[in-house]
């Protein structure tokens, strides 16, 4: 009998120490890891700010690839939400849900966790920071988290920084890898715009122009002999135009790039001879820019064109990697500053 007793209070002992211990821990956690990437501070953000890129940063994608997700809510920004479900028993099911984001002096993200996770107050934050001479972009990701008089949370938080910490660390090693692809244009003073183009029956002359090396006078004299072409055509049938003339990108290659320039028309049942062929521009959504400047520089590796690239990667959207289907149309010289006015479309794919 004093044998059971004596292993009663051990007990009891043992159980008192355990929660006076659990006591003198933290009430609270905050696990933080980094990762600096080169990219402008804005398509850093964009990536962020919604779930459209979450499998670049998915900070539990390692634990279970086949987790099943559910978006909703809004596109970006504050209200934006995902729901997963996971067989993997660290993770069970729950959500994350932003509540917070803005990017002004410094870039913020926050999104609540809501999970089966000891505490409450969960957060996981994303900060950006960018250096003022490099331009670098610091990317700091943080796991918030309140245990309050939870003892068994507090404890729990002493292998927190190994467990979340491991998954920050993978998570912003894939997100840095992943941006480095993105072309380095900051987009940030450009307005780019999301439409649906309908296609246009064009005619037109098709051309190779070398890329390399890439000398603008004669590039311009080659697109400008094939447009000639067209409206000789044009004029010797008595066809008009409807649009402007615009220059479709059939290749973007390193040695040479291949372009038709063109001129929409009404009708696509016209009788074509020599070299002018007829066809249609490309239907379905597309990503639009207005730029006003010299067209030699729509093509450069920081110009229009690789803006258009970069806003679709850092906003979920995919596009012909050839190249195929872009196109510009040429409207004339801006009124307000005398430069070229160009309309720029990259066409979107499912």
């Amino acid at each position: 009998m004093l044998r059971i007793v004596e292993i009663i209070l051990a007990v009891v002992f043992a159980a008192l120490f355990f929660v006076v211990l659990g006591l003198f821990l933290g009430k609270d956690a905050r696990i933080t890891r980094s990762v600096e990437v080169g990219n402008p501070i804005t398509q850093v953000y964009d990536s962020l700010n919604g779930f459209h890129n979450f499998n670049q940063w998915n900070p539990w994608q390692h634990v279970d690839q086949n987790m099943q997700k559910q978006v909703s809510g809004e596109m970006y920004g504050v209200g934006a939400r995902i729901d997963f479900q996971s067989t993997e028993k660290r993770l069970g099911n729950g959500a994350l849900q932003i509540v917070q984001s803005g990017l002004e002096e410094e870039g913020v993200i926050r999104f609540a966790v809501d999970n089966d996770w000891y505490g409450t107050d969960k957060e996981l934050v994303f900060r950006l920071r960018q250096d003022p001479k490099t331009r670098s972009v610091s990317v700091i990701a943080e796991y918030n988290v309140q245990y309050g008089w939870n003892v068994l949370g507090r404890y729990a938080g002493l292998y927190l920084d190994g467990r979340i910490g491991e998954d920050l660390e993978i998570a912003l090693a894939r997100f840095a890898t992943n941006m480095a692809m993105v072309p380095m244009v900051d987009y940030s003073q450009m307005l780019v715009e999301e439409v649906d183009l309908p296609g246009q029956n064009i005619l037109y002359v098709g051309g190779g122009i070398p890329a390399a090396p890439r000398k603008w006078d004669e590039a311009q004299e080659l697109m400008n002999k094939s447009w000639q072409q067209v409206e000789d055509f044009m004029k010797a049938n008595n066809i008009a135009a409807t649009g402007p003339k615009t220059r479709v990108v059939n290749v973007l290659g390193e040695e040479f790039n291949d372009f038709s320039m063109a001129y929409p028309v009404e009708s696509d049942a016209i009788a074509v001879k020599n070299n002018v062929r007829i066809g249609k521009t490309f239907a379905g959504k597309a990503l639009k820019l207005q730029f006003v400047g010299d067209r030699l520089a729509i093509g450069v590796p920081r110009g229009p064109r690789e803006a258009l690239k970069a806003w679709a990667m850092t906003h979920g959207r995919m596009y012909p990697w050839d190249g195929s289907g872009q196109y510009d149309e040429w409207i004339g010289d801006d009124p307000a500053t005398g430069y070229p006015l160009t309309n720029v479309y990259l066409p979107l794919i499912k």
